[in-house]
C-alpha cells in the first residue's frame, strides 16, 4: 500500500536547506555570546523551520507519477483485479446493468474506455436541443471566470468552455437532459460502484464549446491519484456523454487522451483521440488520465459526471 496522498504531496512541496551553505556572520557582534555566557554543556534549542516551495499542479502530478504509476494507485480502489483470466470467468456474477465486461477490463487495465449506444438517440437529440435552448437563455457561465475566482493560482487561460452545473434531483431539469442524468445516476453509477469503491458526491456539468476562435481545453487531469478508500474529496471516475449529432472530423473538438510514460522510454499507450459523436460515452479514471479538448469548429456539447 502506498503512502497517503497528503504525505506524497507534502514531500513534493517540502525543500531542505543546502547543508554546504554557511550562515552569514552577524554585523552586530554584540549579539554573539561572551565567554561567560557560553556553556559547552548546554544544548542550544534550535527551532526547525520547514521551508515549503510553491509548485504548480502539473509539477506536482509529475512528481507523484515518478513515485508510482497513477494507474497502479487507482487500481487499488477496485474491489478485485479484473484483467486476469480467473476474474474474467466470473464476469456474469458482476451483475452489470449497462456496461459490458470489456469496458470494465479496459478501465482497469488502461485507465479509460468508450461505449456507444447506451441511451436512445432520440433522447440524446432532445437533450442537445434543450442544451442549445439553455445556452440561448444565458444559463451557461464562462468556465475560466469561475476557475479563476475559485482558484487564483490556476491558469484560467487554459480553457474556453462555458458550463452550467446540474442536479439530477432538481425539479427544473428539462425532460431529455433529466433522462441522461438518470442514466448517470442510475445504471452507470450502479455498475461502477460495484467494481470501484465510490464514497463521495457526484458532480454533473453540462459544457458548451463555441466555435468562435476554436474553443479548446488544454492538457490537464481531473484529480490527483489516490488509493484511499475513505477519501471523499478526490474525483475517482470521469464519465462524459457527447451530444453532437452529425459530427464529422472537420468539426473538431475531439478528446485527446495522452499516453503515460513508464519511466523506461516506453508508454502504456500512444496518444489517442476520441470523436465526440452523439451517444458516445467516455469513462476514465480521474487521477490517471491526462486529456485535452482539441479546438472546436462547431458548437459542441458534453454532459460530464465526476464520481468520488
Amino acid at each position: 500500500m502506498s503512502d497517503a496522498l497528503e504525505s506524497r504531496i507534502l514531500r513534493a512541496a517540502a525543500t531542505t536547506a543546502d547543508p554546504n551553505e554557511l550562515p552569514e556572520f552577524p554585523e552586530n557582534k554584540s549579539d554573539l555570546p561572551s565567554d561567560f555566557e557560553y556553556d559547552p554543556n548546554e544544548e542550544e534549542e534550535v527551532e526547525e523551520v520547514e521551508e515549503v516551495e510553491e509548485i504548480d499542479e502539473n509539477e506536482l502530478l509529475k512528481y507523484l507519477d515518478e513515485q508510482e504509476n497513477p494507474l497502479y494507485i487507482a487500481q487499488r480502489l477496485f474491489y478485485k483485479e479484473v484483467n486476469t483470466t480467473a476474474s474474467q470467468a466470473t464476469c456474469p456474477t458482476w451483475k452489470l446493468e449497462c456496461l459490458g465486461c470489456k469496458a470494465i477490463e479496459d478501465l482497469y487495465g488502461h485507465g479509460w474506455t468508450t461505449v456507444d449506444g447506451l441511451i436512445d438517440l432520440s433522447v440524446l437529440k432532445g437533450a442537445r436541443e434543450e442544451a442549445q435552448e439553455m445556452a440561448k437563455e444565458g444559463a451557461f457561465t464562462r468556465a475560466s471566470d469561475l476557475a479563476h475566482s475559485e482558484d487564483p493560482f490556476r491558469d484560467h487561460t487554459a480553457r474556453d468552455d462555458w458550463i452550467t452545473w446540474l442536479d439530477p434531483n432538481g425539479s427544473k431539469n428539462s425532460p431529455n437532459l433529466q433522462k441522461v442524468l438518470d442514466f448517470f445516476n442510475g445504471p452507470l453509477h450502479h455498475d461502477l460502484s460495484r467494481m470501484i469503491r465510490l464514497r463521495g458526491k457526484t458532480e454533473y456539468q453540462l459544457a458548451e464549446y463555441k466555435p468562435e476562435n476554436g474553443a479548446r481545453y488544454e492538457r490537464h487531469r481531473d484529480a490527483f491519484p489516490t488509493d484511499d478508500p475513505e477519501d471523499t474529496q478526490q474525483r475517482r471516475v470521469t464519465a462524459i456523454m457527447y451530444l453532437n449529432p452529425g459530427w464529422t472530423q472537420r468539426d473538431g473538438g475531439e478528446l485527446k487522451i495522452f499516453g503515460r510514460s513508464e519511466g523506461n522510454g516506453m508508454t502504456d499507450a500512444a496518444d489517442r483521440t476520441v470523436a465526440p459523436m452523439l451517444g458516445r460515452l467516455v469513462i476514465f479514471l480521474s487521477g490517471v488520465v491526462d486529456h485535452a479538448v482539441l479546438p472546436s469548429n462547431m458548437e459542441r456539447f458534453a454532459l460530464t459526471a465526476w464520481m468520488r
